[in-house]
């Protein structure tokens, strides 16, 4: 990958505590654990490293409070190479944290602790103004305030700087930020939650999809776990196929396949491409237990791609 080119991610850095059980607890139940392990997550996090790892340079802004888990951010990131470490400190607040449970079905619950993340400003973003605006393409969740991110998108998109914009964890979002999206990728539930339907109920995705352009979304994806994606970019519609295995854990699933999507996509310009790279990326990252620890080196994602590249798509 073109190393002047940079992908900057903003989001929050925290520890994740893992923890796999039989059975979800009912109310009142206590459930024993079978294994717990300790990493470092946060979305923004992830999908930094995932990013780093296949290749990209990296810039990462985030923030930490003053204590034992907000002390490793730096090494952490340097140890995964990213080379961009823009940390906001809060001394008198606590880092983000994550208590993720996950069951022999593969299903998985996730309990997030913001902390620090959730007090950066846009003032704190117009900071790293130089960073934004260097920037070959942007990876953005909702892990900053709806002000904070406002902030970043208006930076970015006035600059001309490309937006991937992954909506998670769901929530509306202004109707101004979307004509500056470059490719929006929610899940069913959050496709839902963006165009007011009811995210009990299955997904029409048609009308999400042409609701979400209609709002000003050049190209979205959304995502559907083992279902795969709909890429809609340019008036066409296609179905991304999910990578077949057993699906150990989906925690991180959705980040390592943004992640991935932004990689690609900035090597390439090629949306549909991309989408197969990422559903690629995030089909093996699935398959293992834990996180950060199964986000796929380029190699390794490079060898399983070339052996998919064009099985996956199908017209929609």
């Amino acid at each position: 990958m073109d190393q002047e080119k940079k992908i900057t991610v903003v989001g929050h850095y925290g520890m994740s505590l893992l923890m796999d059980v039989e059975h979800f607890p009912a109310v009142g139940e206590t459930v024993e654990g079978l294994g717990l392990e300790t990493e470092p997550g946060g979305k923004g996090y992830n999908q930094a490293i995932a990013a780093s790892r296949l290749g990209a340079n990296v810039n990462f802004i985030t923030a930490v409070g003053g204590d034992d888990f907000g002390a490793r951010c730096e090494a952490d990131l340097i140890s995964e190479k990213v080379g961009g470490r823009y940390i906001i400190k809060f001394s008198e607040l606590k880092t983000a944290c994550a208590f993720v449970i996950n069951t022999g079905d593969g299903k998985s619950e996730v309990y997030v602790y913001p902390g620090a993340i959730r007090h950066v400003t846009p003032e704190h973003i117009r900071r790293y103004t130089p960073a934004i605006v260097g920037s070959s393409l942007m990876l953005l969740q909702n892990e900053i305030s709806t002000e904070a991110l406002c902030e970043v998108v208006k930076i970015a998109g006035e600059a001309g700087i490309e937006i991937i914009y992954n909506p998670a964890p769901a929530r509306v979002i202004p109707r101004e930020l979307f004509p500056y999206i470059t490719i929006l990728t929610p899940n069913e539930t959050e496709a839902a939650i963006l165009t007011g339907m009811d995210p009990e109920k299955p997904l029409d995705v048609d009308r999400a999809l042409d609701m979400l352009h209609g709002f000003g979304a050049k190209n979205v994806i959304i995502t559907m776990g083992g279902q795969g994606s709909v890429v809609s970019q340019a008036g066409k519609r296609f179905h991304v196929g999910a990578l077949e295995g057993k699906v150990v854990s989906t925690t991180g699933a959705g980040d390592c396949y943004n992640a991935a999507l932004a990689v690609k996509y900035l090597e390439t310009c090629n949306i549909l491409e991309a989408a197969e790279y990422a559903s690629v990326a995030a089909g093996m990252q699935v398959m293992q237990p834990g996180v950060i620890a199964n986000m796929p080196y380029r190699s390794e994602a490079d060898e399983v791609f070339e052996k998919m590249h064009g099985a996956m798509v199908s017209a929609y």
